[in-house]
């Protein structure tokens, strides 16, 4: 017999066991020269509870905009989401009004930018810009929004946090604005936290702390985490799983062990072969030749078929499918694809 309180129950887990986001089929347009050209195109991608995706590529692949268009905060006139849908908490927020979308930045979903003096107003104090998402989302008076901004604070590990709660963003170091910018995204408790490469301009002891602080929020407040970065070292550190993206496509997916012991898709490959590994006193770091190309002169075929050792014919003649090689391991990639495993992982991996 079906009791209120089992179906309660049933309707509980199933909200548990949804994905926070759910990327579905998206593409994002710019207008160039009076055309509209795809900077993202066909993305799926979903990210669970206490689950960190990395995003990884080089400049220009699309990573940040992905992150913007779940902040519904694709610029327009020049920008738009053609297609797709973007589900936070089951909710399509591509469908939103401004209005509503305006209740969920900085509550639901929260993002911490990758230069925090370019993100915090320099003319207001920490503590107000941290108490402002709980004043404007939660509804709390100035004195219970500004008690609890300055426990955030102390929970990010601001140093002497009473005494500093009223200082300026340039009165702080570079480690500890991040660390403000990451108090402001967690006030409200998010559902989902989007992380566009929030270590880049720190020294490598600083960017550790901010990386455990992240990881340990995560796990405490159970965030789904969208983690943007370029730096191979940092998602070993901090990612569950990986989407390696390029051109506005994923090109591979995989649990973070599976991309760092057997990385299948060649631009994968070179994404590793270019990094200096601390075990070798000599070693040559290898480049991936070219660039990325810019969204007004994408090829027709394989986009990295022109930077790709792998080249073959039907690279050009047509647009290689995302297809699964393995359990939870999707490869996007007529050499390395499921009909033709060749070769998976020769000297791509971290070991090798």
């Amino acid at each position: 017999m079906t009791t209120p309180a089992t179906q309660r129950a049933s309707t509980d887990q199933s909200v548990l066991d949804r994905p926070v986001l759910a990327i579905d089929d998206l593409t994002i347009e710019f207008r160039v020269r009076g055309q509209w050209h795809a900077a993202v195109r066909d993305l799926s991608l979903s990210v669970g509870r206490n689950e960190t995706l990395a995003l990884v590529g080089e400049s220009g692949c699309g990573k940040s905009i992905t992150a913007l268009s779940v902040m519904g905060l694709v610029p327009k006139p020049q920008g738009r989401v053609a297609k797709g849908r973007i589900d936070v908490d089951g909710q399509d927020i591509v469908r939103l009004d401004e209005a509503r979308l305006e209740k969920i930045r900085g509550n639901r979903v929260a993002m911490i930018f990758q230069e925090p003096m370019t993100s915090l107003n320099p003319v207001l104090t920490i503590g107000f810009q941290v108490a402002e998402a709980l004043r404007v989302h939660r509804g709390l008076d100035a004195a219970a929004a500004d008690a609890e901004a300055l426990r955030v604070l102390e929970e990010v590990k601001i140093p002497s946090a009473a005494r500093r709660f009223h200082d300026h963003p340039h009165q702080f170091s570079g480690g500890m604005r991040q660390r403000v910018m990451i108090a402001m995204a967690i006030a409200c408790k998010p559902a989902l936290l989007l992380a566009d490469e929030p270590t880049t301009a720190l020294d490598v002891t600083i960017q550790a702390q901010v990386l455990g602080l992240l990881d340990d929020l995560k796990t405490a407040y159970g965030m789904a985490m969208l983690f943007i970065t370029h730096n191979l070292g940092v998602v070993a550190t901090i990612a569950d799983r990986v989407a390696v993206m390029y051109a506005g496509e994923v090109v591979e997916i995989a649990s973070v062990h599976a991309i760092f012991a057997r990385p299948a898709h060649p631009y994968t490959e070179g994404l590793f072969r270019a990094i200096p590994r601390i075990d070798r006193s000599e070693q040559t770091l290898s480049a991936i030749a070219g660039q990325v190309p810019s969204i007004d002169r994408m090829p027709g075929g394989c986009r990295f078929a022109a930077r790709c050792p792998l080249r073959e014919p039907a690279c050009d003649a047509s647009s290689p499918r995302l297809e699964e090689i393995a359990p939870g391991h999707a490869v996007r990639c007529h050499v390395r694809g499921p009909a033709r495993r060749v070769g998976m992982g020769a000297g791509g991996g971290v070991g090798g």
